[in-house]
């Protein structure tokens, strides 16, 4: 079943409407599809939410104030998990078989 779009994505989609954009239209104009404008209306995606507010002429906490602290700064972590360390990642690899059973010398 698709959920439907969260009433605060409506309203900023009729907000970009009525300044003459579109999600399509941000993405041709920053280099990215719409679907990856679109994302940030569904789940945070800083780039996308600077983008959007700066269309609607806002900062992205006023769009979604449950995203941002109290500064402006977005209230999650950002970037990807950290890898684990090159020794531990060795250890790892030498601890498992090339047919995948842990345990094993390779």
């Amino acid at each position: 079943m698709i959920k439907p779009p969260h009433p605060d994505a409506l309203w900023i989609k009729y907000q970009l409407r009525r300044r003459g954009h579109t999600l399509t239209s941000l993405g041709r104009e920053h280099g990215v599809s719409r679907h990856a404008v679109g994302l940030a209306l569904r789940r945070p995606y800083p780039k996308m939410e600077a983008i959007i507010a700066k269309a609607l002429g806002m900062h992205p906490a006023e769009l979604w104030p449950e995203r941002y602290d109290q500064q402006g700064n977005p209230n999650r972590p950002m970037g990807r998990p950290k890898m684990p360390a090159a020794s531990n990642l060795k250890n790892h690899i030498s601890r498992t078989s090339r047919n995948g059973k842990s345990g094993e010398p390779a």
